[in-house]
């Protein structure tokens, strides 16, 4: 068993249940209300220029040129590739930059990035791609739940949101740090793995306090 499955197993009661949360549900059925789903792009912008962040840990904490350019490519996915989509929807729901400059993050999404930049501070490379996991394979699997729900990648609103996130682009750059973690994980001591455990469960409890905050639209 790869050192992946060993953390997707460790979460999976967490990972259960975020298709039954109330904004992804929602999101897949074409349901989901406007405003909730603005809130959500603003927040999610903001969480994404702090996710580029903890990927430039990367860069920092590498030990050889060739980690330095997977983790220089991974910011630039991040900043050039999954934030294009949301400046789509920006211009869509009236997003403008200035909104997204004076908007404060929420303190669930503060608390969260927080949390995934002290695990880089702290760690190595392993642990960097190990904080982010959470949020990309996440992603990838509502993505290609949602892709199969008749009408959802036809929506007129969120049909683009399924298409990026169930797209084969994402799913090799998800793949990518998946076979990173699997690659780097090989032979480490029981002691490390147990922390890489934890910081996996905590990014998949902040996901689920994520996508709550975003269908609440609580501060």
């Amino acid at each position: 068993m790869k050192l992946t499955d060993r953390l997707y197993d460790a979460a999976k009661e967490i990972w259960d249940g975020y298709l039954e949360q109330p904004f992804v549900k929602e999101l897949g059925e074409g349901t989901l209300r406007e405003d909730r789903f603005r809130f959500y792009m603003v927040q999610d912008y903001r969480y994404l220029l702090q996710y580029a962040k903890v990927f430039a840990m990367g860069v920092v904490k590498a030990e050889d040129e060739r980690m330095m350019c997977r983790f220089a490519h991974m910011v630039h996915d991040t900043l050039d590739g999954e934030m294009n989509l949301h400046k789509t929807y920006m211009s869509r729901l009236g997003i403008t930059e200035q909104e997204i400059a004076e908007t404060k993050s929420s303190l669930a999404n503060q608390s969260y990035t927080s949390y995934m930049l002290d695990a880089a501070y702290k760690g190595g490379a392993l642990e960097i791609l190990t904080a982010v996991l959470s949020c990309a394979w996440s992603y990838q699997m509502i993505g290609e739940h949602h892709e199969k729900i008749p009408g959802a990648l036809e929506h007129p609103l969120f049909g683009e949101w399924v298409a990026g996130y169930s797209s084969k682009g994402y799913r090799e750059s998800t793949q990518e740090i998946i076979d990173l973690v699997d690659e780097l994980g090989k032979g480490i001591p029981a002691k490390r793995e147990e922390n890489l455990k934890e910081i996996f469960v905590n990014c998949s409890r902040y996901e689920k306090d994520f996508w709550d905050m975003a269908y609440n639209m609580a501060d």
